[in-house]
């Protein structure tokens, strides 16, 4: 069998008798020949290869034509030729059916064949199918204790960060009432400071003012003659 797998266009007729080649095409079946092409569909392989059984199939027997008319002096003579021909026509009619019989038994071989290979893809393909979906449920149920699992983290995070919050606003709280309590102690100590001072400067005036009046008076001496 020769392998001509291509790799575009549809399939042809001409791509199925390749690939058959000199092959018995009532030997082979869509499915191999599916993996020999490489592509097209079944339906279309199994349409062609069908159509190639038929091209292939043994011609059927042509019945022998009329008898050919007895001389008309020779009753025997026809009688035989009747005779002869009757023959002919059974044997032929037998040869006939025979071959029908023949062709049909090997498109039957044929088509069980081909059932038993499609009935083997389909298992294939069922085992294919119960494996993808045995690991989408997997994926389903690592997917679902992931988010479990993530909700129950973000659950305890969102209490950690509600307890850091809580601290932060207590710090702050506190940092507000010790900002107020340095203020008032500052003003607090600035008017303090500013009493002091006034009152020192009222003091440094007072005495001052009681030196100026203890100085001894100058006493101007006369002139001498």
């Amino acid at each position: 069998m020769t392998d001509t797998t291509q790799n575009t266009g549809s399939i042809t007729m001409d791509d199925v008798r390749a690939a058959i080649g000199d092959t018995d095409p009532s030997t082979t079946n869509a499915s191999k020949l599916r993996v020999m092409l490489g592509r097209g569909s079944f339906a279309t392989i199994q349409k062609h290869l069908d159509a190639i059984r038929a091209e292939r199939a043994p011609a059927a027997m042509v019945a022998p034509g009329a008898a050919p008319a007895a001389p008309a002096d020779a009753i025997a003579v026809m009688w035989g030729a009747a005779w002869a021909q009757a023959q002919a026509l059974t044997l032929g009619r037998l040869e006939t059916i025979t071959a029908e019989r023949d062709s049909l038994a090997a498109l039957a071989n044929t088509q069980a064949s081909d059932l038993a290979a499609l009935a083997s893809a389909i298992d294939a393909n069922s085992e294919t199918v119960t494996a993808a979906l045995a690991d989408k449920q997997k994926l389903e149920g690592d997917l679902l204790a992931i988010i479990k699992s993530s909700g129950e983290a973000l659950d305890g995070h969102k209490g950690e960060i509600a307890r850091l919050t809580a601290e932060l606003e207590k710090v702050q709280t506190a940092a507000a009432a010790a900002s107020a309590l340095a203020q008032r102690d500052a003003q607090i100590a600035q008017a303090s400071t500013q009493i002091m001072v006034n009152r020192l400067t009222d003091q440094i005036g007072e005495l001052k003012a009681l030196l100026h009046k203890q100085s001894p008076v100058a006493v101007a001496k006369p002139a001498k003659s």
